[in-house]
This record gives structure tokens, C-alpha cells and sequence, in this order.
């Protein structure tokens, strides 16, 4: 993360107290225009969907500075292909150099797309300021799109929870050679399930998972940084390895690192190896740590194909009799 925390304060204090403005709401007929109704920073403007079902044609701009999205359901089923359906971003004059997104949030919101189209992006484009794109997540569905949920530049030290990411190309995507961006992002009670591609991290960002699931995706992931996980993993007998770490230049290799209270579990596999291998690798400095008890996490040949190391007993496998 760069940026000078005493210029961010120094700009913070020098605020009057005039701009202590209590959240504004905003209310108008559609998603679009209640986000043209908000008014500028410093105030905080709530978007609130009032339990309704809209659609959407065009991509919601949301500032993570200044707004909040709630309580609804966005079918962006119409959108052109390419678009975001939301695009969370500080860019544009007349913003603070802030990281302060602690009021604003994405939260009990359902979103469904189409497949040519994304879901959620966290991305900015201004790389001479101290801005964030990155905002909490809470309670949050979103499904139908080709990649679900992107984190880009200038996403970092944000949180998931209680977020389901399912029935996409890619469920979660991480944009390579992102500018400020990665830094320890926690996903908690967080199911990313039923894509075809789990996560592909492209960035190699730093993500904790605590508490969440990786299930019946197609391909579990694509690990290109350093990743916490603590939770369950579940997968149908693959043809190929579910999971490949990468190493990308300039950045700690790829790795998984998955807490002895965790479970891996291949179903309907019998405990017996379906694929050659069950982790690919690039790199002799990535590594995998399975957990205390998996079940059928072999390959025939070897569980890893390439260089990295494997810790902990991946085999034999676990009897759950």
C-alpha cells in the first residue's frame, strides 16, 4: 500500500466542522438516477432498494468514499456485453485523497447478470492520488456473469462477509498488474461455488479466507499470492489439477495455506485418485499445506505436478467410517 498517512490526516483535520453532514437518501425512480441524486462529498448518501427488483442497462457508478447500496435485487440480465454491472470507483475531480470507506458498503443486495457481462469491479484508473476501490461486502449474491466479482488497482485492506459468488465463468477475478492494490483482503463466511473457474488470481493478491467454502467448481482455483485458507473445499473427481499455483515476477510465489481445522474432500471419489495430479505448479517457491484430514486427495502419479513442495498428509487419504 503506498501512500503518506499524515497528508491523508493532515487534509482530514482540516475539514470544518460545516461538512459534518448527516447520510443523505437517495430517492428516485431508478438505481441510476438515486446515484445522480446524491449529493457531493463529504456527505454519505444511501441507496436504498426498499426490498424491489430493478433492472439495470447500463453500469452503477458507486464511490466508496461517499455512498451505500442496500436492501434490493439488480438484474443486470440486459447489459452490454463486457460492461460491469457496478463499478466501484474514486476516480473523478473533486474527491478527497482518502482511504475512509468505512461508512459505505455493497449489503443485502442480489445481483444477476448475463454471461458475456460482469458482476461487481473494484478498479480505479487514477494512479496520482491516495484514493480507494474497494468497499465492505455484506450479504451479497451474485450470479450469471462471466466473472462475477474483480478486484483491479487500488483495491486492498477491504472485507467480504457472508457474500455467495456462484454460477459464473470465473467466480472471483483478480486483474493483473493492478497498481496499489492486494493487500490483505479477508473474505469471511464467504461460498464461491458452481463456476466454472472457483478463483482465478491473476493480481497474486493476498487473500484470508476464514470460515468460507471453495465447492464444486469446475477448476477450484488459480493461486498467484499468498493465500490463508480456513474452511472446506469441496470438488467432483476432477480430469485435471483442481488447482494450480503460479508464480508471477517480482512477487512471492502462488501458495495455499489451509488450516488443520479445514476440510478437502473430493465426493464420490471413494478416497481413490481420479487425475494424475491434484495441484500444478510453476515453481519451486510456491507451496500447498493440506490440513489434518482430506479425502481423496491423490493423484495417480503424484499429488503435485511441478517444483513446489507438498506439507502435510494429503495421503493416505481420510476414512470418514
Amino acid at each position: 500500500m503506498t501512500g503518506n498517512f499524515l497528508k491523508v490526516f493532515a487534509i482530514l483535520s482540516a475539514i470544518p466542522a460545516m461538512f459534518c453532514i448527516l447520510p443523505a437518501h437517495a430517492d428516485a425512480a431508478d438505481p441510476a438516477r438515486m446515484i445522480a441524486a446524491c449529493p457531493a462529498w463529504p456527505a454519505h448518501c444511501k441507496i436504498d432498494l426498499k426490498g424491489q427488483v430493478y433492472k439495470i442497462q447500463h453500469t452503477l457508478h458507486l464511490n466508496p468514499l461517499t455512498m451505500r447500496l442496500t436492501n434490493g435485487v439488480l438484474d443486470a440480465s440486459g447489459l452490454p456485453d463486457g460492461d460491469p454491472a457496478i463499478l466501484v470507483s474514486s476516480d473523478g475531480p473533486g474527491q478527497p485523497e482518502s482511504y475512509d470507506t468505512a461508512a459505505d458498503s455493497i449489503d443485502h443486495i442480489v445481483l444477476t447478470g448475463q454471461p458475456k457481462a460482469d458482476g461487481i469491479v473494484l478498479d480505479n484508473r487514477n494512479d496520482d492520488n491516495i484514493r480507494m476501490a474497494a468497499i465492505t461486502m455484506e450479504n451479497v449474491s451474485i450470479s450469471g456473469f462471466r466473472r462475477g466479482l474483480t478486484f483491479g488497482s487500488h483495491a486492498y485492506v477491504f472485507g467480504l462477509s457472508h457474500v455467495q459468488i456462484h454460477n459464473n465463468a470465473t467466480g472471483l477475478y483478480t486483474v493483473p498488474n493492478a497498481v496499489d492494490a492486494g493487500e490483505r483482503i479477508t473474505l469471511e463466511d464467504v461460498n464461491v461455488f458452481n463456476n466454472t473457474l472457483g478463483v482465478d488470481d491473476e493480481g497474486g493478491m493476498e487473500l484470508d479466507w476464514l470460515g468460507s467454502r471453495l465447492d464444486y467448481n469446475a477448476m477450484t482455483a488459480v493461486i498467484s499470492g499468498l493465500w490463508n485458507f480456513d474452511g472446506h473445499i469441496e470438488i467432483a473427481p476432477p480430469h485435471a489439477p483442481p488447482i494450480r499455483l503460479h508464480a508471477l515476477v517480482g512477487q512471492p510465489a502462488g501458495s495455499l495455506f489451509i488450516t488443520p481445522g479445514s476440510f478437502v474432500i473430493v465426493s464420490q471419489s471413494g478416497g481413490q485418485a481420479s487425475s494424475d495430479y491434484w495441484v500444478q505448479s510453476d515453481s519451486p517457491y510456491s507451496a500447498i499445506q493440506f490440513p489434518v484430514h482430506t479425502y481423496g486427495v491423490r493423484g495417480k502419479i503424484a499429488v503435485m505436478n511441478g517444483p513446489a513442495p507438498v506439507y502435510g498428509p494429503a495421503l493416505p487419504p481420510y476414512n470418514p467410517y
